[in-house]
């Protein structure tokens, strides 16, 4: 056999390996759901569903935050307009609910590119500044317009199913919601996994060398945009399906603060470190008493992980995989010195 064929083999072997690798994990991942929706009652189903939710919202904003080395304090208003393009889409248009949710994703990553064009020319303190100007714009301004939101109360849906599932109990959106959150996830995985992720950290790293090696970051810069924006637009669009109507008091600052704290707690790397802070953060009001402090606990968990662990959780998860690794090794070769 040639060295060439030996090499393809010995590949393929290896992709092969991957793929069984990762079976478990896309198993778990497609399952889920499914036993959460059999097993879970209506109230738990409630928090399943905002988790979902939340893991969709903060896998774009990893992408951004992360691996593109920018910044945004609108990410909320970007829910905010997901939500309320597909509100309109179906109250106004009679849309049917999954056109009425692609139509909010492309309203946000439209907006979202818009966003985008100026961190071309600006990074760091004045992108936040700028972001967090549309996303306080957006709040106090925008979204109390009575083109918009012509109801106080907000903007109800008209349709009450989505493929054929009844939107008004969270136990009928639990398989929907989670396989999306599984899919925005695995697709964050995937990038993160592939030549575009590494370009995309080298970008971040070092713009001018990753232009010597034929990198097109501005491009990339873009990209990393558009994408959060896409999984904003989908998270805004699952927060009005699961509540039934969206009022214009639902995406402000503190909630942009939120999503960027979980980001930050994750740490950079794998996005399992920011879904897991995502995780936490939708489930903290079950403890009681936490509900009330949440605005002023996502600011602590800022100060915190950049002062004390600026890894995060993925920086602690390896330091202390780090740990066992030499520890075990240390336990073996002192059982062989015996």
């Amino acid at each position: 056999m040639s060295a060439v064929a030996s090499a393809a083999l010995a590949a393929e072997a290896g992709s092969q390996r991957r793929w069984s690798g990762w079976l478990p994990t896309i198993a778990l991942a497609a399952l889920w759901p499914l036993l959460a929706a059999a097993v879970l009652g209506e109230v738990a189903a409630t928090y399943a569903v905002q988790v979902a939710i939340a893991v969709i919202a903060v896998a774009g904003l990893h992408v951004l935050v992360h691996w593109s080395g920018q910044v945004s304090l609108a990410h909320a208003a970007l829910l905010g307009v997901g939500a309320f393009a597909t509100a309109r889409a179906n109250a106004d248009a009679a849309l049917p609910l999954p056109l009425s949710i692609l139509a909010g994703v492309a309203a946000a990553t439209a907006v979202s590119l818009m966003l985008g064009i100026p961190a071309l020319r600006i990074t760091g303190f004045a992108l936040a500044v700028v972001t967090l100007a549309f996303g306080v714009a957006a709040s106090r301004w925008l979204f109390v317009q009575h083109w918009l939101v012509p109801q106080v109360s907000g903007v109800p849906l008209r349709s009450h199913t989505l493929f054929g599932l009844d939107v008004t109990r969270s136990r009928s959106l639990i398989v929907p919601f989670g396989l999306a959150a599984s899919g925005v996830v695995a697709a964050t995985a995937v990038i993160g996994a592939s030549a575009l992720g590494r370009r995309l950290r080298l970008s971040a790293h070092d713009e001018e060398v990753a232009a010597s090696y034929g990198i097109d970051v501005p491009e990339h810069k873009l990209f990393a945009f558009v994408f959060a924006g896409a999984c904003a637009g989908l998270a805004g669009a699952l927060v009005d399906v699961s509540i039934g109507r969206v009022g214009p008091g639902a995406f402000t600052s503190q909630r942009s603060v939120l999503l960027l704290a979980a980001v930050l707690l994750g740490g950079a790397g794998s996005v399992a470190g920011t879904v897991a802070a995502a995780t936490a953060f939708t489930l903290l009001p079950l403890v009681p008493g936490a509900a009330r402090y949440l605005d002023l606990l996502a600011p602590l968990f800022i100060l915190l992980t950049v002062s004390v662990s600026p890894a995060g959780i993925n920086g602690l998860t390896a330091s202390l995989r780090l740990r066992n690794g030499r520890a075990r090794q240390s336990y073996v070769q002192l059982e062989d010195r015996a």
